[in-house]
């Protein structure tokens, strides 16, 4: 069993779904028949997670209705995002702040994954890692960089790729996080109350692991190999990873 809570994003809406979101929680689009939310829990039921922190905001009591469907053993916990509309996922995280001090998991809940590779990541030693895939070119969002031994140089925000960009040697982050207790409390929590005090609810916190990078903390690379995932932001996302994970 792992003692660090999952903590799982899912607030948004997921506009950019079109209709597919438009009577249903993004996390809870199929892929071929499989919500990407009922991959997500079941692969951290498995897993051995003793507690599952769920931040809800656009049509909440669907994605509470079904956390109630996984293995009691599993202590599930949901946080309400009111303002889910106008606001982006530092803000969701900050909701779920007490459940954070002592280390976590972090989720986001669009991904659609083989289970392997969250296993890889839950057992992983290292005090601070992401989950990291080589990046191809349909691929959309933050990359890193690493050393010879798999340590993150350098993080590249979306607004940091321009369009001479060179991706040859990036990796595209899968949005998966381990967040060590003493980075949480030194650094990553503090940062975050930075962030709501001052108001910028609208921020996202790759922000503070970029920071925290750029001032030298260590964080772990961990590469998903040759296992299958993907982030499902689109239409045209949806139907690469149907045909990705066709059976």
């Amino acid at each position: 069993m792992s003692p660090l809570p999952a903590v799982i994003l899912a607030a948004g809406k997921g506009t950019r779904l079109g209709k597919l979101s438009d009577n249903q929680p993004k996390p809870m689009t199929e892929v071929n028949g499989t919500p990407m939310f009922s991959n997500l829990m079941e692969s951290l039921v498995q897993s051995g997670i003793e507690k599952i922190v769920i931040v809800t905001g656009y049509m909440n009591t669907v994605l509470e209705e079904a956390a109630r469907a996984f293995d009691s053993r599993t202590e599930i916990v949901t946080v309400y995002n009111e303002i889910y509309a106008t606001t982006n996922n530092i803000y969701s995280l900050w909701l779920a702040k007490k459940y954070l001090q002592d280390g976590f998991f972090l989720f986001e809940a669009d991904i659609f994954f083989e289970n392997e590779i969250l296993k890889n990541l839950i057992q992983s030693p290292q005090d601070n890692v992401m989950l990291i895939g080589k990046h191809n070119d349909r691929m959309d969002g933050t990359v890193v960089d690493l050393d010879a031994s798999d340590q993150v140089q350098q993080m590249y925000l979306k607004r940091h790729q321009q369009d001479d960009f060179d991706y040859s040697d990036k990796y595209k982050t899968v949005n998966f996080y381990k967040i060590g207790p003493a980075f949480a409390r030194e650094f990553f929590i503090r940062k975050m109350d930075e962030h709501i005090e001052n108001e910028d609810w609208n921020s996202y916190y790759e922000l503070i692991i970029k920071e925290a990078l750029d001032r030298g903390y260590p964080f772990y690379g961990l590469k998903t190999g040759n296992l299958k995932w993907w982030e499902i932001d689109t239409p045209e996302d949806l139907n690469i990873c149907e045909d990705m994970f066709k059976a």
